[in-house]
């Protein structure tokens, strides 16, 4: 008998977690894949000029710069000379990006399921790809942790929350 009272506990407690609507029904949340073509994956990255933070995410600071990721967007890149008061220069478009890591003036992006090689020169602001090896990372899951499913040469670039 307490074990069952204990089972029941136990499965009201996790019912009673998950989320609901106003009305007490149970809130399911959906999310459909942003999909691109591998080709405008592999020419979507560009350098262009400063632009608010949508959804900031990791933070890297190389010298006298600040990389910050605008998830699945990019990254902003910043003058970081005086941490007090960050100049916001550029942006680094990179759709389906998350993360870099930069060694001397090399950066490595990984740009959804491709890892991308690039070179930035500070002194002439010139930002360059320079190899892109495919395929590195799996496909990007869903906030819920479901997969998307996509033809040959389509990539999940991010999820939008449907209802």
């Amino acid at each position: 008998m307490k074990k069952i009272v204990l089972l029941l506990l136990v499965s009201y407690l996790f019912i009673s977690c998950w989320p609901t609507t106003d009305n007490g029904d149970f809130e399911r949340q959906e999310y459909k894949p942003v999909i691109i073509a591998r080709s405008a994956l592999e020419s979507s990255i560009a350098f262009q000029n400063a632009q608010p933070i949508i959804k900031s995410g990791k933070i890297y600071i190389k010298d006298d710069f600040m990389f910050i990721n605008d998830v699945n967007k990019g990254f902003h890149v910043y003058d970081y000379t005086d941490p007090k008061k960050p100049i916001r220069l550029h942006f680094i478009k990179a759709p389906g990006a998350t993360d870099l890591a930069i060694k001397g003036n090399t950066v490595y992006i990984n740009q959804a399921v491709d890892l991308v090689t690039a070179t930035f020169n500070p002194a002439t602001k010139i930002f360059t790809v320079t190899n892109r090896n495919r395929n590195v990372f799996p496909q990007k899951q869903a906030p819920n942790g479901l997969y998307g499913y996509t033809k040959e040469n389509e990539i999940i670039i991010d999820w939008t929350l449907i209802k």
